[in-house]
């Protein structure tokens, strides 16, 4: 806050004062504090890009490196944050419900506005799961740990496994309806218990209520392993990345990117600031509302019969496009985090 703000103002969290040196500052520090936060993050995509295009590393590679990210460093990095968190509240309920609800009120809205303007029902599946489900896992994850540290970031992994759930049911539903199929409630719950995220969330809380300790033989292999997922993370999402249908679903794709990039984080992300949300539990919304669409959405799509083509365009496109849009509303609300 502004250091000329008056009293009366300054008790009731509003600045007064016109632009200052400190005003202008402190907004350099939160641009300086985004670029450090987001610029390495895309270097190490563009590094798996390059390394992609100069054939050095295969799609498949960085396929299987995504993988090993996301059974066993991304688990790695839950428990370990949980078990450093053992005097920390970390399960906010109002961060959660509006994240949660927010999700489920746009998936609805969309259920019902949607059929009026997109016909074919394949299509229309995979846009609605394009732009509702978040990459929680790891992009969102590997940003809060690239910003906060190890142990400072576990309303974040609370939050990520509830909307993740979330997300799972809204996708399987809109898919499912989309294609005339039934639902298939044994492989969504069996997908629910075999979540590596839910699970590490599970084990986490259980040592974090327990205090258990793990001994050091073990310990340190799991904080090498929640190390790796950064650099390792952002390199397979660049590796992974493919644009080969975007002139063809470019109208679709431009919906999509403004959608889930744009409008659905500034919605909820302002209305959590208006709501009083600051600090981790503002920057928790953000995070998940405005990461790029789940890596997951792809096999999910062409597995229920959906536009497989669609939702991969849409994996690449919102991944590529997320980093400076996360950028620009990290700089936007770098005052109120």
């Amino acid at each position: 806050m502004c250091s000329t703000c008056i009293p009366h103002a300054k008790s009731s969290g509003m600045c007064l004062a016109i632009a200052s040196p400190a005003l202008y500052n402190s907004d350099m520090e939160h641009l300086l504090t985004s670029f450090e936060t987001v610029m390495p993050l895309l270097i190490m995509m563009a590094v798996g890009m390059l390394l992609k295009k100069a054939k050095v590393v295969t799609k498949d590679v960085f396929l299987v490196i995504n993988r090993i990210v996301y059974y066993v460093g991304l688990p790695c990095l839950i428990f370990n944050n949980l078990i450093k968190e053992r005097n920390a509240q970390s399960d906010d309920w109002q961060v959660v419900v509006l994240t949660l609800g927010g999700t489920l009120l746009l998936f609805i809205l969309a259920w019902i506005l949607l059929p009026h303007f997109i016909r074919d029902p394949k299509r229309r599946g995979a846009i609605t799961q394009a732009c509702i489900r978040s990459n929680d896992a790891i992009f969102s994850l590997t940003v809060a740990a690239s910003m906060l540290g190890e142990g400072n970031f576990g309303l974040t992994i609370f939050t990520a496994a509830l909307t993740a759930t979330l997300y799972n049911l809204c996708s399987i539903l809109t898919l499912e309806m989309n294609r005339g199929g039934k639902m298939d409630l044994k492989s969504f719950f069996k997908n629910l218990l075999t979540s590596p995220v839910i699970i590490s969330v599970v084990i986490g809380y259980l040592f974090q209520f327990t205090g258990w300790e793990l001994p050091a033989v073990l310990q340190k292999p799991i904080v090498h392993f929640a190390n790796m997922v950064p650099p390792l993370g952002f390199l397979a999402l660049g590796g992974i990345l493919s644009f080969r249908s975007v002139q063809k679903n470019r109208k679709a794709l431009a919906f999509i990117l403004v959608t889930k990039l744009v409008a659905i984080p500034l919605l909820l992300t302002g209305a959590a600031a208006l709501l009083g949300f600051r600090g981790l539990r503002l920057l928790t919304v953000l995070l998940i509302t405005a990461a790029p669409t789940a890596m997951s959405s792809y096999p999910l799509a062409s597995a229920l019969g959906s536009d497989a083509e669609l939702a991969g365009e849409a994996v690449a496109i919102t991944t590529a496009c997320s980093l400076p849009t996360v950028f620009l509303f990290l700089t936007a609300f770098g005052g109120l985090l």
